[in-house]
Parts: structure tokens; sequence; C-alpha cells
């Protein structure tokens, strides 16, 4: 996705009106900020008749040039993947809470007994980490931590 930012031209032609920019160019030109690609602003000049020509003849005319490209917007997770993320995560507790924990993870396993979503199970992380480090020490829980946050995805990872 192509942004462009304003040049000093182009800051001074909004300014001033210094180059006598055709008013529906200098629309265009006004809109162009560097945050938004080209692809979403073009449609709402099409109407004024203008096109990814306009475009060039703004950044020929020197009134604008290329910004960074924008990271491409993040793939969401289908339903699929997010029924078989909880299936894994809820299987990763039932699996690990009662052997790791004994009977102090029996709040755990009532939490686990009630949780319905995938957020719900992520909700127990920091409680269940917390929870082994106390009971087990730092390296198993930092192993269970591992494995749980490869089910879970870099979003457990960040909210940790």
């Amino acid at each position: 996705m192509t942004t462009y930012n304003k040049t000093a031209k182009g800051r001074e032609e909004i300014a001033a009106r210094t180059f006598g920019l055709q008013s529906r160019m200098r629309t265009l030109l006004v809109m162009i900020d560097g945050r938004h690609p080209m692809e979403q602003l073009l449609p709402k000049v099409t109407g004024l008749g203008l096109d990814a020509t306009a475009v060039a003849d703004l950044l020929a005319q020197g009134f604008i040039e290329e910004g960074e490209a924008l990271p491409p917007p993040p793939v969401l997770p289908t339903e699929q993947e997010l029924a078989s993320q909880y299936a894994q995560a809820r299987a990763f507790y039932e699996r690990t809470i009662e052997p790791t924990l004994g009977l102090r993870g029996q709040v755990l396993q009532a939490k686990l007994e009630t949780a319905a979503t995938l957020e719900d199970l992520k909700a127990m992380r920091i409680t269940f980490f917390e929870m082994v480090n106390r009971i087990r020490g730092r390296p198993v829980a930092l192993a269970l931590k591992k494995e749980l946050d490869a089910i879970l995805g870099a979003g457990a990872r960040e909210a940790a």
C-alpha cells in the first residue's frame, strides 16, 4: 500500500495557493497525509474526475513524495482456527493443572470448567504461571509458559 506525503512545495500550496493548482487537484493534495494509502483516498475523489494519473501529476510537479509503505493489515484467524486454538489451550490446562499444582489448582480447575471462550482461557494464563512458579519453580513455569504461548500465539506473549 503506497502512501504519499506533502513536500514543502505541497504544504506551501495548501497554505498560500502559491502555485495556482486546480481546485480539484488541490482537494486531492489536501487529503494526502502520509497515513492513508492511495487505495483508500482515490475512491473519494473519483467523483471529481481524478484517478491515479492525478497522483502521478502531483508527484511529477513536486507537490508530494512517496512515503513509507504501510505494513499489511494483520491476518485475523478464522473461526476454525480459533476453535482449534481453544481446544488445544483447554487440553493444555486439563493436562497440566492437576499434575502440576495438585489440590492448590482447584480454583483454576473451576475456572477451566466455566471457560467458554478462548479469551477466558487466556485470562487464566498469568494466574496459572504465577502459581506454577511459586509451587514448582521458575524452570517448570517457563517450560509450560513456552508450550502454552505456542498454542495461543503472539498475542499471549505480548500480554505477559
